[in-house]
């Protein structure tokens, strides 16, 4: 515990913290002494030198900001001598500095300057030193400008892209008066940086500013500002956004609030305009004659309740399904689960988590009883190690990866697991670039090491695994054949490096493993997720703070929609669907007979569309998922839509499904609406409704309860978001203690048994979910994917995400900023395999296989393995899926969307 002191400043005593930064005592008891460069979240710089005090002891000015209060500490923060210092030290940076304003941002210099009353003396008296130098305004960069007449040399941007970020791409050209800022080399948009936006929310005045709505913007006519939750990856950063019209013109990061604190990636703060895009869907839409007319509400409900209801007349329940979504909130999501399960009378239910990481949780809740990630986002920056597999952190959870560019920077040990080179192997202690699909070859490898340099951790192996050292005993065994020589041979990642593998993770004082996508979409998925969870448990790397196992989630609510029961095996709170007792609970909480609840798993995501192909599945409701670009095998999937009698689709755009739809419902976004989400560390975060939606579009709880209405089997009579949440919290105990009043200004971590609890910030200290509370290894050969290339597919096909665009981009790509950077499909392909095939950079391509084909652009590069390619998955016009196969992993039902068979040829 930090040791309690007591200063004096002007006179006043205060308690606080020894080796505080005094400026920040100073302001945090409402002492506001000037200053520009200081930021809280920055190391102190003492460049402008207005927070000048005086120290009993100590001998003229110092900086406030560069000491440490100590205890005893007597401050002087305002007499007749530190005032005339800051007047005087204000009077020389007006010399050089721009005054002018468009009204678009703080300036916080010209409000010292006019609290002062200096301006009009200081032009008066000192000569214009702005005149001597030269001020360059750098537009080039798609999101921000520099304006080198309006710095003041504070070090904030540089020190925000380097200590928040973790970037160091800002920095000064020139010297003395004539410097000023550059990113690179010079010139904006020929550095590497990604447009995260930092250093215009930390700049003190305008040199820095945002290109969006530069015409729009100005603060004094400013309607509101709304804080809410980011809809895009699954950190769930804290945002507040700016609105007039009720169109948003700014986002900025919530500072001082977790999991964020104030920063931001591109998307989240340029990534809004898709809410106020004319190609919103705006009313309800019917199919007639291959045509869709617009209708009104009152028929669509009706049309969409005769037709589910006739289907289960002619068909029965198991011929529905539905599609929820992880862009939706916990409530939506609540609601559409209980009306599949009251209204359909079955639980075909699943959403894209299927498609993700649905082996990463069916092996965690096997293993360890949840498929939750174990720990907080912020632990990412204290751990001593950290085990990145599969994972682009990076680019697809670039908050997060904040935290991990700050730890490295403190010592961290990083070891990257991934055949593609991803921007954190610059970062990383040790990059393990094996073979696709060789991951429990490799991590059964690393195992055998562990036990070989006997740094299992015995204790833990006895007293909290089930079964103890005997189920420990059938682990050694199976993988005692993978030497790292004879790993090597399957991986191709070199024995040495194997060996330093296992020594830096199981010697580490603490580790945590953050698993990804590239783990679990593979036929064997689940198995590659049993053996890093085998890793882990004999290692004792879980159970204590900093140590665990997180798989960061993709999209914002992805954690949230299967916590509310979006899933075809689990209620509420992850309660099997063949718990009679809690579907007892839920029949009560929601008013109808235990009987009508079915007690049968339902089909998963891909089951759904089989079940479709063959005629078994009739009518599907989609809300907000756009399977026609996300989906394994597009092809099969077309012809499985097609069959279907009815198809409804509800979602704020059209999207490449919505063409295939009988009746499509036009829904409110993120910013329309109240709600919550849940993030990767298990964080109910509040959704705020900001603007209003556009036409007759409505919140997607409201047009399902309408649609239950119709058809005769209400679900509930719900007035708010928060009357959901309510409800909510006591259908998935994990809730329970949680309520809109906790989360109004900072979210809380499940499980939160009762309204006392403070939230969990790491899972399984005392002891794991499964029944008996002990974790269980799962001892897993290596087998070779039933797809290999051969002589007519001779490359492997890996897929994945960027930064600039977002899932199946229905949102991202409606924003300018984020094209600037990123709107054109491309494969990643070797040099060595281009100079075979005489492709050269950006040439045009084919990639083919047995199941489809689709054009993109070259990219050459060594990020992936000879014989290896690899695409983002984004674009709808080189959708990928064409050519992955529906083939699925045994135990969670996923496919193999990262190892695929195909050929590349030049279009000429």
């Amino acid at each position: 515990m930090t040791k309690q002191i007591q200063i004096q400043i002007d006179n006043k005593t205060i308690q606080t913290e020894v080796g505080k930064n005094l400026l920040q005592v100073a302001l945090e008891n409402q002492i506001e002494i000037p200053h520009l460069c200081y930021h809280k979240k920055l190391t102190p710089t003492g460049a402008c030198r207005l927070c000048a005090v005086k120290i009993e002891g100590q001998k003229g000015l110092v900086m406030s900001c560069t000491v440490p209060a100590s205890d005893g500490l007597k401050v002087i923060a305002f007499d007749k001598g530190t005032e005339a210092a800051r007047k005087h030290t204000l009077e020389y940076l007006l010399t050089e500095y721009n005054p002018e304003n468009d009204g678009t941002y703080r300036d916080e210099v010209m409000e010292l300057a006019e609290k002062y009353d200096i301006e009009t003396e200081a032009k008066r008296s000192i000569p214009d030193i702005r005149s001597m130098i030269p001020t360059p305004l750098d537009d080039s960069s798609p999101v921000l400008t520099y304006d080198a007449s309006k710095c003041i040399k504070c070090f904030r941007c540089i020190k925000g892209c380097d200590e928040v970020q973790g970037k160091n791409i800002l920095s000064y050209a020139e010297r003395g008066l004539t410097s000023y800022i550059v990113a690179g080399s010079g010139v904006w948009n020929e550095s590497e940086c990604d447009g995260c936006g930092e250093c215009v929310q930390i700049c003190p005045t305008g040199a820095l500013v945002e290109k969006p709505h530069r015409d729009e913007i100005k603060l004094d006519t400013l309607e509101k500002k709304v804080k809410t939750t980011c809809p895009y990856c699954g950190v769930g950063c804290q945002i507040e956004l700016s609105v007039k019209d009720s169109k948003i013109l700014r986002s900025d990061g919530v500072e001082g609030v977790l999991p964020n604190d104030g920063r931001l990636c591109i998307k989240g703060r340029f990534g809004y305009d898709f809410v106020s895009s004319k190609k919103r869907l705006t009313h309800p839409l019917i199919k007639e004659n291959g045509e869709f007319r617009k209708a009104s509400w009152d028929e669509t409900i009706r049309l969409i309740a005769g037709k589910f209801n006739g289907i289960i007349q002619n068909h029965g329940n198991k011929a529905l399904a539905g599609y929820a979504s992880a862009k939706c909130t916990n409530e939506d999501n609540y609601i559409f689960q209980k009306f599949v399960r009251m209204a359909f009378g079955s639980n075909n239910l699943d959403y894209c988590t299927r498609l993700c990481h649905a082996s990463t949780v069916t092996a965690m809740l096997r293993s360890i009883g949840d498929g939750a990630g174990s720990n907080s986002i912020e632990d990412f920056e204290t751990t001593d190690c950290l085990f990145v597999t599969g994972n682009n952190i990076i680019e697809t959870h670039p908050i997060t990866a904040t935290y991990v560019k700050s730890g490295a920077k403190k010592g961290q040990k990083i070891i990257v697991c991934d055949p593609k080179w991803t921007p954190l192997v610059k970062y990383a202690t040790l990059w393990l670039q094996q073979r696709i699909g060789t991951d429990v070859a490799l991590l059964n490898g690393i195992i055998r090491q562990i036990i070989k340099d006997d740094m299992i951790d015995r204790k833990f192996i006895e007293t909290r695994l089930d079964g103890g050292m005997n189920a420990f005993e059938e682990l050694k065994q199976l993988v005692e054949k993978y030497t790292p020589e004879y790993t090597e041979k399957i991986t191709n990642v070199p024995a040495d490096k194997i060996i330093q593998a296992a020594q830096i993770y199981a010697g580490a004082e603490t580790a945590m493993i953050a698993t990804g996508m590239g783990m679990s979409q593979q036929t064997s998925g689940t198995n590659n997720v049993f053996s890093l969870i085998n890793m882990m448990l004999i290692s004792g790397q879980i159970g204590r703070e900093r140590c665990g196992i997180d798989p960061p989630r993709g999209q914002n609510n992805v954690q949230g929609a299967t916590d509310v029961g979006v899933s075809p095996v689990v209620y509420p709170g992850y309660i099997p669907i063949g718990d009679d007792e809690n579907r007892k609970r839920i029949a009560k909480l929601w008013n109808t007979d235990y009987e009508s609840l079915s007690g049968e798993n339902g089909l998963t995501t891909v089951e759904i569309m089989h079940a479709a192909y063959h005629g078994d599945i009739k009518g599907l409701f989609i809300m907000g998922e756009n399977p026609m670009v996300t989906d394994p095998d597009l092809n099969h999937t077309q012809k499985a839509i097609e069959k279907l009698d009815f198809l409804v689709v509800q979602d704020i755009f059209h999207t490449e499904t919505t063409a295939f739809a009988d009746v499509i419902l036009p829904a409110a976004s993120f910013a329309e609406k109240d709600g919550t989400f849940v993030n990767s560390d298990r964080r109910v975060l509040r959704v705020r409704k900001a603007v209003d939606a556009p036409g007759e579009a409505r919140e997607d709880w409201k047009i399902i309860l309408d649609i239950a209405n119709a058809m005769g089997k209400p679900i509930g009579n719900y007035q708010s978001a928060k009357a959901i949440f309510d409800e909510i919290a006591q259908a998935a105990p994990i809730m329970r203690g949680i309520s809109y009043d906790r989360i109004e200004r900072q979210g809380v971590q499940w499980p939160c048994p009762d309204e006392n609890h403070p939230g969990t910030s790491t899972l399984f200290l005392d002891k794991f979910n499964t029944p008996n509370g002990l974790a269980k290894l799962f001892p897993v050969e290596h087998v070779e994917s039933s797809e290999q290339p051969d002589k007519e597919h001779p490359y492997i096909l890996n897929s994945g995400r960027i930064l600039y665009q977002y899932h199946s981009a229905t949102m991202s790509r409606k924003n300018d900023s984020l094209n600037a950077f990123a709107d054109e499909s491309y494969v990643l392909i070797n040099f060595v395999d281009a100079d075979r095939l005489g492709i050269k950079n950006h040439d045009k391509v084919r990639l083919a296989n047995s199941r489809g084909e689709l054009e993109t652009f070259a990219k050459l590069t060594d990020e992936v393995a000879v014989g290896e390619l690899f695409m983002p998955w984004h674009f709808a016009e080189a959708r990928v899926n064409r050519l992955t196969r529906s083939d699925l992993d045994p135990y969670s039902k996923i496919a193999p969307f990262k190892l695929t068979a195909v050929k590349i040829e030049l279009l000429k």
